[in-house]
């Protein structure tokens, strides 16, 4: 394996292969340039190329301390680490999930009985008074295997989508430069997924007895809660794999400034999807992501229209994401904090709590676990929310316009203040 390639100080290859540069590749790039985050790969090199002597001396002295290292010119695709088995694993990611996914319906088409435990959901409930109705499941072991599945599945589809076909979008534009054409195309994807998922998520809350009522997330706990309808445990396990396949993804893209923050925001959410379905709060959790997931639509949809160059409808879209990140990400989730503090647990009758009362965890220690992992996922939202009141007050106070190049790298428009703390592909939906 090759050692890291410093990209502040290499060509972006993709971005002159785009535009037919045959000469002049190479320049040194200037101090400011150097100090950009995402400078790196918008370069234009058009100096004459230093010889082969230099260009081994360059990369064996900056690959002590860059950690980046361009994955592939054909893919757009910059990594930052020196770990060879993630850097493996991103460069045959669509050909090894691909590979799975065929030998698993193989297998499965040609009368085998194993795939069916990946494939299929599993654990349907035998309840007498289910059989007419709904098909309804309960938890088991074999839904690792149907999670692990379809992180195979969405690993596959974002590959395809990221690197095969939303790239037509930008280039058909005419948009010329390598470092928003990647980016657009992980903002695409991401707002792709989460309307796909909200829309699904919504339509299984809208046909749910607890639409639109607190007090229905918690009634008759536990004995209705251990039993879920198909849609909410297929939308509960398809969600748990992709945030799963995020703490493979946030490796494989772009280092953003927020990284630790990200990652740290990945594990929580993780971590309160499976113990909210460990503890049949089932519902509870499926329209917390949902309310959760709803302002990340206009961030992702802000940030491909600014990536394609647009001015006015990125700040439009920005401040409807300000407005409903206020409106969910702290005024909601706060009042569905202190509805399973109280509703959770006082509603809940004593012989009913646990541990005298079978699958019922409704109790005030492990209320406070459910808590604490909320306080986190809170305190990270306000440090973005911090992030965004400084945007807001260079737009609507200075007068600056969300783009506005001239300003300083720390936050000078939507695409440097998202990509500073609240990037979604981010994805900072839960």
């Amino acid at each position: 394996m090759p050692p890291p390639i410093d990209v502040i100080r290499q060509p972006n290859i993709a971005a002159l292969a785009d535009h037919d540069h045959t000469s002049a590749l190479y320049r040194a790039s200037s101090t400011d340039e150097a100090s950009s985050v995402d400078g790196a790969s918008d370069h234009a090199y058009t100096s004459a190329k230093p010889s082969t002597r230099h260009l081994r001396q360059r990369t064996h002295r900056t690959a002590k301390t860059a950690p980046s290292q361009t994955l592939s010119p054909e893919r757009n695709v910059i990594l930052n680490t020196r770990n060879p088995l993630i850097i493996w694993l991103a460069k045959h990611e669509l050909q090894l999930s691909l590979f799975l996914l065929a030998l698993v319906h193989s297998c499965y088409w040609a009368g085998y009985s194993w795939p069916s435990l990946w494939i299929r959901m599993q654990h349907k409930s035998t309840s007498a008074g289910h059989a007419e109705e709904e098909p309804r499941y309960v938890r088991g072991m074999h839904d690792v295997k149907f999670v692990f599945y379809w992180i195979i599945q969405i690993i596959a589809a974002r590959s395809i989508l990221l690197h095969h076909v939303l790239p037509a979008i930008p280039r058909c534009l005419g948009i010329g430069n390598a470092r928003k054409e990647r980016r657009f195309c992980e903002m695409a994807w991401s707002m792709l997924y989460i309307l796909t998922s909200w829309c699904i998520g919504f339509r299984v809350w809208q046909t749910s007895p607890y639409f639109m009522s607190t007090n229905n997330l918690y009634s008759n706990y536990p004995d209705d809660h251990v039993i879920m309808p198909y849609g909410l445990k297929w939308f509960y396990l398809v969600q748990t794999a992709f945030w799963l396949s995020n703490i493979y993804t946030i490796h494989v893209e772009e280092r953003r400034k927020d990284h630790t923050e990200m990652l740290a925001h990945h594990v929580v959410t993780i971590a309160l999807v499976l113990s909210s379905y460990a503890f049949h709060f089932t519902r509870f959790g499926h329209v917390f992501m949902l309310v959760m997931d709803f302002p990340d639509i206009f961030l992702s949809a802000a940030k491909m229209f600014r990536y394609l160059g647009y001015d006015l409808v990125p700040n439009v879209l920005f401040g409807v994401f300000s407005l409903s990140w206020v409106a969910t990400k702290h005024y909601l989730c706060l009042k569905m904090m202190i509805s399973i503090w109280t509703q959770g647990t006082v509603t809940v009758p004593l012989e009913r709590r646990y541990p005298v009362y079978p699958n019922s965890y409704a109790s005030i220690p492990i209320v406070s676990c459910l808590w604490f992992v909320l306080c986190l996922l809170q305190l990270i939202l306000l440090y973005w929310f911090y992030l965004i009141l400084k945007v807001l007050q260079r737009v609507l106070i200075k007068g600056e316009d969300a783009d506005d190049n001239r300003s300083d790298d720390e936050d000078t428009a939507v695409e440097d203040a998202v990509d500073s703390g609240i990037d979604t592909a981010s994805n900072c939906s839960m």
